[in-house]
């Protein structure tokens, strides 16, 4: 059945409160509880490898990370860049970058996984990811993100699913995302994975010319032209209230807690 109403939702921050840690690879430093996003300058991407961490257990901690996607034939998702670029783009960087003297080793992607894993309890999904300058091939940063549903996450969805076609657009991979959308009843055909701010905000403005309302919620600035593009952007702030300022005056009202968007919805009479 088709509604004459779409949400469209991120899922990092959105529908998950997610935990982060990101190594400084030329300092050691660990980054806890952060924002991937803050961290990409300009000319790096923000890459995520598509298998499971725990995948990396088995190779040599001081094998380099690089070496080890390229022989394994990794596949790479781009989260967010300063500038277009493919994973293709990245894989070629990172070939011709291949004997640099800056190593990135196994071992330091594995650190801030199992920093995670120390915080981080009964998660719905975990990735994994890098930071990479795409001019000199060189890794300023690795990342690993664990996430577990809000709390009544679940039951908000299934109000919602009774007055609007759920969407699901983010940045992560389909793996994650088909077992996020499995779990909370949204159709697979409904979900977009590996979605930069351009595919969410296309995705809003093809979904007006199918609904008459379409609602964007989200909760960052890679969130911001897909909520400037909605009939309503709606910016959460569960996971944290640390917002820019263009983002908080591009959306149209702002929530603390997802649980308030069956009531909105209602409210609005979309």
């Amino acid at each position: 059945m088709t509604h004459r109403r779409a949400i469209v939702f991120d899922s990092s921050g959105t529908l998950m409160r997610m935990y982060r840690v990101a190594k400084d690879t030329r300092t050691g430093e660990e980054l806890h509880n952060i924002s991937s996003l803050r961290l990409v300058r300009e000319s790096q991407a923000l890459v995520a490898i598509d298998i499971p961490p725990d995948a990396l257990l088995g190779c040599p901690p001081d094998q380099r990370l690089q070496r080890v996607i390229i022989e394994n034939g990794i596949d790479m998702n781009i989260g967010c860049a300063s500038e277009s670029i493919t994973a293709d783009e990245v894989r070629q960087v990172m070939l011709d970058n291949d004997s640099s003297d800056v190593c990135v080793c196994v071992s330091d992607l594995m650190d801030v996984v199992s920093a995670v894993k120390k915080k981080c309890k009964n998660v719905f999904y975990s990735g994994a990811g890098f930071i990479i300058d795409v001019p000199t091939g060189t890794i300023p940063y690795v990342i690993c993100t664990a996430g577990k549903l809000f709390s009544g996450a679940e039951e908000t969805v299934s109000q919602l699913t009774e007055c609007a076609d759920l969407y699901i657009a983010s940045g992560d991979s389909m793996r994650n995302l088909s077992t996020l959308a499995r779990y909370l009843g949204i159709p697979q055909k409904n979900v977009v994975p590996v979605a930069t701010p351009a595919v969410k905000e296309c995705l809003v403005r093809n979904l007006k010319n199918t609904h008459e309302y379409v609602v964007m919620v989200g909760d960052e600035i890679n969130d911001l032209r897909a909520i400037t593009a909605a009939d309503v952007g709606v910016l959460t702030v569960q996971q944290h209230r640390d917002k820019s300022r263009k983002l908080r005056e591009s959306a149209d009202m702002i929530i603390d807690d997802m649980s308030e968007l069956p009531h909105i919805i209602r409210e609005l009479k979309l």
